[in-house]
Parts: C-alpha cells; sequence; structure tokens
C-alpha cells in the first residue's frame, strides 16, 4: 500500500468510528441537543443516531475493510462512503441551521478520502 492509499485508510477509519460512536451515543440518549431536530419530522435523537451509524459509519466502514481486502470495486465503496459523509453533513447544517466546527472537520476528512482514491488501477489489483 502506498502513503496515500494508508492516508485513506486512515480518514475511512476515524470517519467510520466516529460516526459509530457518535450514532450510538445519539441512540443512548448520551448526547442531549433537541434544538438540532426542531427543524426536522424526527422527534428524537435515535434515529437520526441509526442513519448516522448504519449508513455513514457502515459505509466508511465497508469500504475500509474493501480497501485492505482490495476487493474489486474497493474505490466505488470509497468514493461513495465520502460521498454518504458529504450529503449527512450538509444535511446536518441545513437541520440545525448552523455550523459546527467538527462538521468541518468531517466534510475536510470526507472530501479528503474522496480526493486520495487512486484514478490508476495499480494499486488496485486484487492479491492472488
Amino acid at each position: 500500500m502506498n502513503r496515500n492509499t494508508k492516508l485513506l485508510l486512515a480518514l475511512l477509519i476515524f470517519n467510520s468510528l466516529s460516526a459509530i460512536g457518535g450514532g450510538i451515543a445519539l441512540m443512548a440518549g448520551a448526547i442531549k441537543q433537541p434544538e438540532w431536530i426542531v427543524h426536522t419530522s424526527f422527534t428524537s435523537l435515535y434515529f437520526p443516531g441509526v442513519i448516522l451509524m448504519a449508513i455513514v459509519g457502515g459505509s466508511s466502514l465497508i469500504a475500509s475493510l474493501a480497501l485492505c481486502k482490495k476487493v474489486v470495486g474497493w474505490q466505488l465503496a470509497c468514493l461513495l462512503a465520502g460521498v454518504i459523509m458529504v450529503f449527512w453533513i450538509i444535511g446536518e447544517i441545513v437541520s440545525i441551521r448552523g455550523i459546527h466546527w467538527l462538521q468541518a472537520i468531517y466534510f475536510i476528512t470526507a472530501v479528503a478520502s474522496m480526493c486520495l482514491i487512486p484514478s490508476d488501477t495499480t494499486d488496485a489489483k486484487q492479491k492472488v
């Protein structure tokens, strides 16, 4: 694995662990920010926690595993995980009607992970 691919893997793992942890914290009630859902149709933070954990965190986790195993299509999985994170952050900003510094960090890590996906297939060959 080259340096950029290792950095991509690190970003995917960071994003997955953060999203899974944040989702669990929302679902368990450890994060109590009812003002975050005032302008949404959610009645509690539980379902946004499920989405954060399963969709946002899960996509980054699957992408990181695909990258490690060099399965066919790992680049697409990485791109999809980045796109999902970007849309999640945009949705958060719109729903809470404000920007938090953590959103900037996750937006940057999502965009950086998409930029680090190699355009050639030399690093994408499956192990035999």
